[in-house]
């Protein structure tokens, strides 16, 4: 599991806004990616040893959270897991870590958050499950061009990518649903550097911060090298939700 950063990072910019401004993330979410507005119901974390980790929690992982779904019963969860595991990927439990999870209409997002372009590359890696995953992308995403590439540079929205076909493959026969959503914070990246009486006196990480135009770019350059349109994946992925993580940033800060 990702720690979060203390005061940046994508971790701490989706606490902060699921924590203190829950309603313009949710009502952000809407506009930008055509979602209907209704209740969201966003899954709670698991807790963690705050010894080990800095937040107390832990992220959700794998399919494990399928148990704490309002709209599913055991049987079909059951079939779900067992079908999953029957790829025989190594630590397939924890093979995911999604930094939130959210239903809404009888459809489950998994959440994805970035505060700069570079947490959106992987880095390549011989795993010993490579070709089970390999696999697994193939089967759930035959209309797709899956090569050995999407275990490469762009890996984690590969990865993404096929659990939600897979999920989908079970539940679109029982009226539900998946997908994966994306949200990118602008200006988010930026760590406070603290000096006397927890003042801020300068940010660190500042290069890093990204716009939206940063991430476009970014977006282009992934599905470009998956070799995918997105108009051939909307329905596994929603639009993509740009959210500025400092909204007073034309303001002048030296007053903080």
């Amino acid at each position: 599991m990702a720690q979060i950063g203390y005061g940046y990072g994508s971790e701490f910019q989706l606490m902060r806004f699921l924590g203190h401004h829950r309603h313009l993330l949710e009502s952000e979410i809407c506009k930008q990616t055509g979602i209907g507005e209704g209740q969201f119901n966003w899954l709670d974390f698991d807790f963690a040893d705050r010894r080990k980790v800095i937040s107390g929690d832990k992220e959700l992982s794998g399919l494990l959270f399928l148990s704490k779904i309002p709209f599913l019963d055991k049987e079909t969860i059951d079939v779900i897991l067992k079908d999953y595991t029957s790829y025989k990927i190594s630590n397939i439990n924890t093979w995911q870590s999604w930094d939130a999870i959210f239903t809404l209409d009888e459809t489950i997002y998994l959440v994805e958050a970035k505060a700069h372009v570079g947490e959106m590359v992987s880095t390549p890696q011989e795993r010993i499950s490579n070709n089970e995953i390999l696999s697994f992308m193939k089967n759930n995403l035959s209309a797709l061009p899956v090569s050995s590439e999407w275990l490469k540079s762009y890996y984690q929205l590969a990865n993404r990518l096929a659990t939600t076909a897979f999920l989908q493959n079970h539940l679109n026969p029982k009226g539900f649903s998946a997908k994966t959503l994306c949200i990118f914070f602008t200006n988010g990246f930026s760590k406070p550097i603290l000096g006397n009486r927890n003042i801020i006196v300068n940010m660190a990480n500042i290069n890093d911060d990204a716009s939206i135009a940063d991430y476009e770019k970014a977006i282009k350059l992934e599905m470009e090298t998956l070799g995918i349109r997105e108009e051939k994946v909307s329905h596994l992925l929603t639009k993509p939700v740009f959210i500025e993580a400092n909204p007073i940033i034309n303001e002048n800060l030296a007053s903080f």
